[in-house]
């Protein structure tokens, strides 16, 4: 009879503890809330900027900004970026292991080679994920056009992603 009743008592708490989460998301609990705030907050710091960087040491680049406008190549309807005036003193930023680096050539590590060679977003972004050391040979061959979105506290990279150019 007591192992009976030990099983009920503990297949109600399952059934309770299980429906618990559901409920504070549908209620929005100040606990739910604050999680989203603390969320918010923690990308609220970052900024992006646009521009021409070059290589700074190991782990470091130095971004030159410029305003960037989103245009057409040609009458081709592919997406590209124009660099346009500079819009502020050079910037040096660190970037780490933990880097999102996405380029437009297919192999990592290599320049853009034109159409069948790239991968890009609708936006004129790279779009093939790749590594830290990748951007860091990227930037030993010469500048690049990067979007580059990063905590200005550090300053430290958070995402680079390589511009199409026309």
């Amino acid at each position: 009879m007591i192992r009976k009743l030990i099983g009920m008592a503990s297949a109600t708490l399952l059934a309770a503890s299980a429906l618990a989460p559901a409920a504070q998301a549908t209620t929005g609990t100040a606990a739910g809330t604050h999680a989203t705030a603390a969320s918010t907050h923690a990308t609220a710091g970052l900024k992006t900027v646009y521009g021409w960087a070059k290589k700074s040491g190991n782990s470091a680049m130095i971004l030159t900004p410029h305003k960037a406008t989103l245009g057409e190549i040609g009458e081709s309807g592919l997406p590209g970026w124009d660099l346009g005036k500079k819009t502020g003193k050079p910037i040096k930023i660190d970037y780490t292991e933990g880097l999102d680096f996405r380029q437009i050539n297919k192999k990592c590590g290599k320049r853009a080679a034109g159409y069948p060679h790239d991968k890009y977003t609708k936006k004129g972004f790279g779009a093939v994920k790749c590594y830290p050391i990748d951007l860091w040979k990227l930037l030993g061959k010469g500048r690049l056009a990067v979007r580059v979105v990063y905590d200005p506290a550090g300053p430290m990279a958070v995402k680079v992603y390589e511009l199409n150019l026309p």
